[in-house]
């Protein structure tokens, strides 16, 4: 093996035709942001002739001779394994050093340990226990197991839903909570649009009200509208919504249905042809008038208080070769009867499914399980769909040059 420079063409067609892990931060459209406005080396990984690997590192300047690289989650390599890795990074820090690094900081996008939907750890072909040893026998410093939100550091688990099984299968497989709600959105008239270039505002009102309510460390807007335009080619930006009174008249059809039905019956019964299923239907029939004029009274009010147009939720997803990722989501909670989050998520699973793609990424969790933990609410959102969590090994920093590194900290350049 061996390493060499490669060009933005070639870095791209690699991208372009890579199908395994790879974070939206080394995709080719990140790469075109983040050269824009910061120096940025590529460098490939050879067997021969044959590109088996990239990289992406960028470089901020300290005291003019000095940088400060991050991989952003790279590297990537083709047939992944240990030797390949292990080689590439040794490759990776001379290379660096070479351009005067003071500091290089890597979290790379590859599996430390497979989770159940409960986070329990499980044997896994997956579990790649020696990762972090490879970082740490080359000088690297392990920024910890972390399981809560560490400002510029990625979470560390994240829940991934298999989707190459049939979407009765998929559907089956949630629990009873998120399967009921997904189908009642699916019997409203929910709607689900895309948003564009211009409605970006509109998404990230209604993604930074949610993060407030949740207690989420804030993203600044001007970060979330440079992802919504850096990866516009490759995101998908939603908004669900319903009208009211598309539903009232729905729903005054479904009770007048049951009115005649039971007008039927009670005819028959009269007329001594009733038979018992059908008196026995009945009360069924009376069960449900009686859920059909409480929704409707619900409904009436929601139209009442809130109009009829009702936005509900909106949300991103980016896909590339790999994988489809909800990345940021936001909705109404005072509408949630409209189950606006789950008809996103079912049909961006099927779109999902639609493009060839086979894994679902739920994206970010802090991996702390328990009821007392801040994404809880999040967590079993994502839970319901029965995900895997993968762990991930988390961030590594080395520094090349010490003694600089302190003086450029103690100055205040780092």
């Amino acid at each position: 093996m061996h390493t060499a420079s490669v060009n933005e063409q070639t870095f791209k067609k690699f991208i372009s035709e890579y199908d395994s892990y790879m974070h939206y931060l080394h995709d080719d459209s990140y790469y075109d942001y983040i050269s824009a406005i910061y120096e940025t080396h590529l460098l490939g990984l050879y067997e021969g002739d044959e590109l088996i690997g990239v990289t992406m590192l960028s470089a901020t300047s300290v005291m003019k001779k000095y940088r400060l690289f991050t991989s952003h989650t790279g590297p990537l390599i083709r047939d992944f394994n240990n030797e390949r890795l292990k080689f590439f990074l040794e490759e990776i820090d001379e290379y660096v050093q070479q351009k005067g690094a003071l500091q290089l900081i890597h979290s790379p996008y590859h599996i430390y340990q497979m989770r159940d939907k409960d986070g329990n750890g499980i044997e896994h072909a997956r579990n790649n226990p020696d990762i972090i040893k490879i970082y740490e026998n080359l000088g690297y410093s392990h920024h910890g197991f972390t399981k809560q939100l560490v400002t510029e550091e990625l979470l560390r688990y994240q829940g991934v839903l298999d989707i190459t099984p049939s979407e009765q299968e998929l559907m089956k497989n949630m629990d009873s909570t998120t399967r009921y709600n997904t189908k009642q959105a699916d019997i409203m008239p929910v709607r689900l649009r895309y948003l564009e270039e211009d409605e970006y505002d509109t998404f990230i009102e209604i993604y930074k009200e949610t993060e407030e309510r949740i207690g989420f460390d804030p993203v600044p807007s001007h970060k979330i509208k440079n992802l919504l335009k850096t990866l516009k080619d490759k995101m998908y930006l939603v908004m669900t919504y319903v009208n009211v009174d598309e539903y009232l008249n729905q729903l005054a059809d479904e009770r007048d249905a049951l009115l005649e039905e039971k007008e039927d019956i009670l005819d028959k019964e009269k007329q001594g042809r009733a038979t018992k299923g059908q008196k026995k239907k009945l009360g069924q029939i009376d069960q449900q008038l009686d859920s059909k004029y409480s929704r409707i009274e619900k409904v009436e009010g929601y139209k009442a208080e809130f109009g009829t147009e009702l936005n509900l939720s909106a949300a991103m997803y980016y896909y590339n070769n790999h994988e489809m990722v909800y990345l940021f989501s936001g909705s109404y909670p005072e509408l949630s009867f409209f189950k606006g989050t789950n008809y996103a998520t079912w049909e961006m699973i099927k779109k999902a499914k639609a493009l060839g793609l086979k894994r679902f990424n739920f994206f970010g969790l802090t991996g702390d399980f328990t009821e007392d933990a801040k994404d809880y609410g999040v967590y079993k959102f994502k839970k319901g769909y029965n995900i895997e969590i993968e762990e991930l090994p988390g961030t590594f920093d080395k520094v090349f040059r010490k003694l600089i590194f302190k003086i450029a900290r103690k100055l205040n350049k780092i």
